[in-house]
Formats: structure tokens, C-alpha cells, sequence
């Protein structure tokens, strides 16, 4: 078990989902965090043009789902769907936001984490942008 997981596993509520599932919809307030233990979820956005939902990336197990909305209080900007049946573990933003307060080792974490995010939300610009 990684520490992040270790980290959360007191206070997570823990599911076994079917794939399909909505973890949380684009537009909504952002009311905690999803840890996969195993599976994989995709994230997708709203084509502003189309309205259609486009895939961004694939999060697989030892993810965290919705780490920078929850953070900053904004709401979610993209969705998140179980791509393939899933474990995961759902963290309430408040007690996330404790978490991160009473362990500051977490906080490296969280920040590569959303440093990822950005770097893999440039990739899909450039992708775009190259066709």
C-alpha cells in the first residue's frame, strides 16, 4: 500500500463500483476526493463547440480523482466515469483538506499530483492543436 493510500485509508468510505459509474460530473461542486485502489476511470470534458463529451486522460489505480477542485474550492472541470469495474475510496473534502493540515508530508504529494495534471493538460493541447 502506498503512503498516500495508507494516508487516506482511515477515512475514506470505500466502494466497489461497476463500470460506468460517474464519480463526479463537470459543473459540480467539488465535495471530496476518490482514491482508486483498482480500476481505471476516465476523465472527459464538454466540447464548448459541440457539447459533446471528449476524453482527456485514463486514471488508473493508486490515483486520486478531483485532488486540485476540492483543493481550491472550484468546481469540477471535467467528469470522471469508471472506465472498467473499480474499487475507490471517497474522502470528503472538509476531512481531505484536515488531512492536508495535520500531515504537511501529504502536501508534496498533492502538489506533484496536480503537476501532473497540468503537464498531462498540455500534452492534449498540443494534440489538439497538431490536428
Amino acid at each position: 500500500m502506498s503512503s498516500i493510500a495508507e494516508m487516506l485509508s482511515p477515512y475514506e468510505t470505500v466502494t466497489s463500483l461497476p463500470a460506468g459509474t460517474v464519480l463526479f460530473r463537470e459543473g459540480d461542486e467539488a465535495d471530496g476526493v476518490y482514491y482508486l485502489h483498482s480500476g481505471e476511470a476516465t476523465l472527459s470534458f464538454s466540447s464548448p463547440r459541440t457539447r459533446q463529451a471528449r476524453a482527456l486522460l485514463v486514471a488508473s489505480a493508486g490515483e486520486i480523482l478531483g485532488v486540485s477542485c476540492a483543493v481550491s474550492g472550484r468546481k469540477h472541470d471535467c467528469s470522471a466515469t469508471t472506465r472498467s469495474a473499480c474499487v475507490a475510496g471517497f474522502v470528503e473534502r472538509d476531512r481531505f483538506l484536515r488531512l492536508l493540515d495535520e500531515k504537511p508530508s501529504l502536501w508534496l504529494t498533492v502538489l506533484r499530483l496536480i503537476s501532473t495534471n497540468i503537464s498531462a493538460c498540455w500534452d492534449c493541447i498540443r494534440t489538439l492543436h497538431a490536428h
